[in-house]
Order: structure tokens, then sequence, then C-alpha cells
């Protein structure tokens, strides 16, 4: 066990210097994916209000859930095409990719009309290469930031996300009354093109000390090996090869000594053994599957209430369209401040009390909903839910990036996302079952219930419990 990660101290290396979140092209990188998802945000509103008004709400529900499938079918796959031509090439693929989609869409829709069928293909394309550009865009966070900023980059890159699809709804309404599904589709494309521009230009941190990798071979290429040689030679562990957590000794030893490490594939592997090579990393190593497992526990949590359960709390208390609305602006609210929290703030040394407090947060703020008599009442406990989904999230993603082995970083990031995506369509049909069932009480009573779990794993898991990311 090498000193550094036996006893939770700070490394008495610094990572390779390199760009801050207001130079290196960051800030800027950042905005632009805020605008992308923004006209992205706008695109599927108004796809959602034709689609509905042409078939229905029922069979609309069905053809856009079939539209978002292509994501969540190639985000494995996507994850091992990251790591194996890089993050970068692929984002800026995807983003022209997109942008392309888009751009056929408004042609079609100039030429032939704004048909459904027309709105669903170009739907689909969206989510095919948007599979691609989530695990590039994970990965290539981390290689953008010093480890010290990674807190506040992702929190700055998230909250920008947040805003842009907050902001997207109202946009795609002005567009649509100002020149139809063609300017939202033609706005759309142009928001991926300055996507691709920004990712182009942001400049990696700085070049790693020679003597930190073996000669031949990429940095991080043997992250395990890279954690060793950072305790025994006073060098801070490089990308995905650094924890400082205490308490579980055999965990962190069998990855800082190499037992349970995953072969790499060979270069001419199949996509299949690739992906599996990429499973296979989250399984050997006892921290990425705390953290998965953290990540798919609280994303089940609070799934369901966030998305359909504003509709389902408002109609309890007889509020209607207004009231889901209401409740959806509180919990918008709060991850703004969460997210401006973990800017101001950051979660670096205390990241492990961040995530046994957040949970806890989440289960309590699911526990009251259960309970609240009013909209008003249910006000509050939205925004908690907001606001903790702002920290734990932030957190949980710099975790996946700081301890994923870089040479399967893209493909861990896929799988992190694909329990994020998932847990959208499967809340969903779960918390409309239990309310049916039970109803709204004991339905978010027992999304409590998930969450407390969550808790529980965090709290009796000490890499996750102790875990620090300065």
């Amino acid at each position: 066990m090498t000193g550094s990660m036996a006893t939770g101290s700070a490394p008495t290396g610094t990572p390779a210097k390199g760009p801050g979140l207001t130079d290196g092209g960051y800030l800027g990188f950042a905005l632009a994916m805020g605008l992308s998802a923004l006209g992205d945000a706008a695109w599927y509103v108004t796809l959602a209000w034709s689609v509905t008004a042409d078939t229905g709400p029922a069979r609309a529900g069905a053809v856009l859930a079939l539209a978002s499938l292509p994501r969540l079918v190639t985000l494995l796959g996507a994850g091992a095409v990251v790591d194996s031509i890089g993050p970068r090439r692929v984002m800026v693929g995807a983003d022209l990719a997109r942008c392309a989609v888009m751009l056929l869409a408004t042609a079609g829709a100039l030429a032939l009309g704004p048909g459904v069928p027309l709105l669903v293909v170009a739907a689909a394309g969206l989510s095919l290469f948007g599979a691609f550009f989530i695990p590039a865009s994970g990965s290539l966070r981390a290689g953008l930031l010093p480890h010290s900023h990674l807190v506040r980059g992702n929190a700055l890159y998230l909250g920008a996300l947040r805003g842009g699809q907050a902001a997207g709804g109202p946009l795609g309404g002005v567009l649509m009354a100002l020149g139809g599904i063609p300017l939202v589709a033609a706005v759309n494309a142009v928001t991926f093109a300055i996507s691709a521009l920004a990712v182009l230009r942001v400049r990696a941190r700085g070049a790693p000390d020679p003597n930190s990798a073996t000669p031949g071979k990429p940095e991080g290429a043997d992250a395990d090996a890279d954690a060793e040689r950072g305790g025994l030679d006073g060098e801070a562990p490089r990308a995905g090869g650094d924890v400082h957590a205490t308490g579980d000794d055999s965990g962190s030893a069998a990855e800082a000594s190499g037992r349970g490490a995953v072969r790499p594939a060979a270069p001419q592997a199949s996509l299949a053994a690739r992906i599996g090579e990429g499973l296979r990393a989250v399984a050997a190593a006892p921290r990425l599957r705390a953290v998965i497992t953290v990540i798919g526990l609280t994303e089940f949590a609070g799934a369901g209430p966030i998305n359909i359960g504003v509709a389902l709390m408002a109609d309890r208390n007889g509020s209607a369209a207004a009231g889901a609305g209401l409740l959806l602006t509180a919990f918008t609210v709060g991850a703004a401040a969460g997210f401006l929290l973990s800017l101001v703030w950051p979660a670096r040394r205390r990241a492990g009390r961040v995530l046994v407090l957040g949970t806890i947060g989440q289960t309590l703020c699911l526990a009251a909903l259960a309970w609240a008599p009013s909209m008003a009442a249910a006000l509050a406990p939205y925004a908690g839910l907001g606001f903790v989904s702002a920290l734990v999230g932030t957190v949980l993603v710099s975790c996946v990036q700081r301890w994923a082995p870089e040479t399967v970083r893209g493909r861990v990031v896929s799988i992190q996302a694909l329990l994020i995506f998932g847990a959208a369509p499967l809340g969903n049909l779960v918390i409309g079952v239990l309310v049916e069932w039970a109803g709204m009480t004991w339905a978010l009573l027992l999304h409590a219930l998930v969450a407390l779990i969550a808790v529980c794993t965090v709290a009796l898991t000490p890499l996750l419990r102790e875990a620090r990311l300065d």
C-alpha cells in the first residue's frame, strides 16, 4: 500500500499544470455546450409539440421513446470508439453529424413539409450521434483541466447544459412562431457547428512530466501501475489512478498493485471485446463498482419523481399544468444553486462528505414530497432535490473521470451515461405503475427507500465515504 493512498493524505506531487476555467478556452467550451443544449432542447420541445398535435399524446409518447432508443443501444459501443480514436475527434464528428442531420431536416421540412416521419427520423439521428458525444465529452473534460479544477469544471459544464435545457423550451416556442420547424432545425444546426468549433479550439492541459509514463506508452495506459508509481516516487498519480480514500485497504491495495487489473484488448479486438473490457474494468475496481452503483441508485430514485412526478404531484393537488411548471422551475432553481455552490466551494477533500449528506438530502426530500399536503409545500422539496442532485451528480461524475483508467475511460463513462439515460424511461414506468397500484404517497416513499439504499452504500463503503478529489 502506498503512503498517500493508505492514509488519505494529499499527494506530494502536483498534476501537470494546465488551463483553468477561464483560460485554455474551457469557459468558451462550456458556454458553447450550453448553447448546443439550448438549441437541442428547443428542437425537442418543438418535436414533442408537433408529434403530439398530429398523433395524440399516447402515440406521441411511444414515438418519442422509440426515437431515443438509438442512444441507449449505441452508448456502450460509442464508449469503445471514444477510447479507440480519441474523445476530441469523436465529439467533433458527432457535432458535425448532428449539424448535418438538422440541415437535412431543414431542407426536408421546406421541400416536403414537416411530417411526422421526417421529424422522427431526424430525432433518431440526433439520438444516435448523441450517443457518441456523451462519453467523448466526459472523457475529454478529464484531460482538459488539472485535477484541482475538475470538480469546478464539471459544475460549470453541467450548469451550462442545465441552463441551456431550461431556456430551450421558451426559445422553441418563439422560433416556432417566427419560422416554424425549419427555423428551429436551422438554429439547432448552427449551435452544433458552434459546439464543434469550441471543441477544436479548447486546449488540453500541459504536457505531463516525461518521467511519469513509460516511453512508448500514452499517459494513463496503465493507470494501476501509475498509481503505484505515484506513491513510490512521490509523484501525483495520473488521470484515473488517483483516489485519496481510507478504510478499504484491500480494495485500494488491489487496485494500486494491479491485482484484478483488466488485461487490455488486442488492437484489432472486436467491438464486443472492447465493450467487455470496459465492463470488466468496472467490475475489477472496487471504487468504480461502488460509484457506478450509487449513480444507478440516485438516478433511479429521482428520475420518476422529477420527470412524471411533477405532473402527478400537480394533479394530486389540483393545479394541473401550471403547478407542474412551477415544481419544475423550483427544481431548476435548486439545481442552479447547487452548481453555483460547486463552482464557488468545490467538493475536493470533502467529496465523500458531500456524497453522504447529498444522498441523505435526496432521501429526506423524497420523503417530504410523499407527505406534502399542498403545492406550496412541495416547492421546497423539489428545490432541494435539484440542489442535492447538482452537488451529488457533480461529485459522482468527477469520481468516474478521476478513477477510470485512461485507456477505458470512454467506456466507463458510457456505462455511467447508460445508467443515467436509462433511468428516465424506467423511472417513468415504475412510478406510474406504483401510483396506480399504491397511490402517490407510497410511490414516493418507495423511491425514498431506494435513495436510502444509496445512503447506506456510500456510508458503508470507505472508498466513497472518505473519497477526496483534491
